[in-house]
Parts: structure tokens; sequence; C-alpha cells
């Protein structure tokens, strides 16, 4: 299922995002420049909102942070709207409204740093189909010392990416990695964390569906299969998962390897996941995606 109805709890989140940051809008005169912005955003539109947001961002105002919680929240969902959720992202867990890494000056406001909350925005980025959150997401877990939160999102955007090629440190780095076309396995891999995701997939956990599938895809720990893959992604987008479904579209459009493309398998599933406002699974984003690269490494 998916995680969030994500418009609701977008709305919601920018309701309370200044007190939970505790810092307080600065008092002045409104200013012909705010004025204008602040009319022109009435029309409820992604680029208002975002003028809006960056003028605040600029004035080290942290009103900034609710106009980018509206712009995030705009519809239809696009690039430009993950954008604002990765930059909500990136300001609340630098507690910090400039992009500057020097000391903040004393007349600077001051936000309280929260990961929790960053990374709530870093995930919804990723679940409406960034490729930056998915980069984000794997530097936030490996931030934090969670290993197998960074090797899920390293693995998702690889898949995207089609760099599943640059992962041999990983293939190395586990056993019970085989080559593809050998048999598969029954038995739960001799790696710890790779067993783990095995006994989660199995038990019904999507996430974790998603994760075992990329692995074959990958061979990374386990035999590497595009049919096997397929298996994971489809129980898992049957589930609801929006990664599940989008990344039977990929691997059924891409096809290579022993799977036989099939482009109008691989519409449904896209459209199931664009139905979620993943934009990655619009037509437009994903006949690119599949269309062959001109190296092919896998």
């Amino acid at each position: 299922m998916t995680l969030f109805s994500p418009r609701v709890m977008l709305c919601t989140f920018s309701l309370f995002i200044l007190t939970a940051c505790g810092a307080t809008a600065p008092t002045r005169p409104i200013s012909d420049t705010e004025r204008d912005a602040l009319a022109a955003a009435a029309d409820g539109q992604f680029d208002s909102a975002m003028r809006v947001a960056r003028m605040y961002q600029a004035w080290n105002d942290p009103r900034a942070l609710d106009w980018y919680a509206r712009a995030a929240a705009t519809t239809p969902r696009t690039h430009h709207t993950t954008s604002a959720e990765e930059r909500l992202g990136t300001i609340l867990e630098r507690g910090r409204l400039d992009s500057s890494d020097e000391p903040q000056k004393p007349e600077a406001v001051v936000l309280k740093p929260s990961p929790r909350k960053a990374f709530r925005w870093y995930q919804s980025a990723a679940y409406h189909g960034s490729p930056y959150a998915m980069h984000d997401l794997e530097k936030w877990y490996t931030r934090q010392g969670d290993l197998a939160g960074a090797l899920r999102w390293r693995l998702r955007s690889a898949v995207y990416q089609r760099e599943l090629y640059k992962l041999d440190a990983l293939r190395t780095a586990t056993s019970g990695s085989a080559k593809a076309g050998s048999p598969i396995a029954i038995a739960l891999s001799s790696n710890a964390a790779i067993a783990r995701i095995q006994r989660q997939a199995a038990r019904g956990d999507a996430e974790a569906q998603v994760d075992l599938g990329a692995l074959h895809e990958a061979g990374i720990g386990v035999v590497e299969s595009k049919a096997e893959a397929l298996r994971w992604y489809q129980r898992s987008g049957e589930q609801g998962n929006v990664y599940g479904q989008y990344f039977s579209g990929l691997i059924l459009g891409r096809g290579g390897k022993g799977m036989e493309k099939d482009v109008d398998a691989a519409a449904a599933w896209f459209a199931r996941a664009n139905a979620q406002e993943f934009y990655l699974a619009q037509e437009s984003y994903w006949r690119n995606a599949i269309a062959p690269p001109f190296f092919i490494f896998e």
C-alpha cells in the first residue's frame, strides 16, 4: 500500500512546520515586492508559490518553509514539486535557510535541525519519483549509520539509472552471489543482511520485496535473474507499492538478459504507479527510461 495520502500530508504538515522548527517570522513592513509576490501566489500555482518561498529564503525568513510546503503540495506532481520537497529536507536537516557552510551570522534566524522531519520530506519526494531524493535518502541513512536503509536506496537509484554495473563492490562484499542462469537457491543467503531481506520479503513485506527484486536484478548476494526480479517486483506492486509497480514496468519495458520486452505490459504497470503521483511513471518519462541506452553495460 502507499505510504502517504501525499496532498493531505503535505497540506497538514505545512500548517505546523514553522512551529516545529522553533522559528518565528521576523517583523518588518511589507514591501511592494512581497505584496506583489503574495498576490500572485493566490493563483495556487507551483511557480507562484516557489517565487514566494525563494523570496523568503533569500531574506532569511522562516516563512520560506511554509511556502515550499505549499509548492510541494501543488498538482499535477512533477519534478518541480519534488524539488520543493527536497529543498525542505535539506533546510530542515541543516537547520539553516542559507546554503553556506560558514558559521551563521548573529542576526540570522536559527532553525532547530530536524533529521527526522527532513527524512519525511526526502521520502515524500522519493515516493513521488524524484531520483535526486533516492540519493538523498541513501546519504541520510548512511549518516544515521543504517546500512540496510542506505543499501535500499542505492539499489533503487541504480535500477532507475541503469547503473547496476557500478555495484561490483557490493557483489564482492556479499557472499552467495551467483552468475545469471544459475538455479535459484531455495535456502537463505549466507549473508546475514541479504537473508534478512529474503525473510521479510517472504513474509509479505512489500518494501523488502522490492529490495529482493533489485538484488536479483543486480546479482548481489543472490542469483542474477531478471525473471526472479520481476516476480518480486510484481508481488510488491500487487500490494500497491509504487516502486514495485514502477520497477515492474522498467524491467518489462527494457527487457534483456532472458527477459522478453513487453511494452504493453510495462505500460499497465506504469499506469498504476502514475495513479499514485509517481511522476517518473508518466508516459513521457517512462518512454525515455525504457529506450535503449547508447552504451549498454548490463
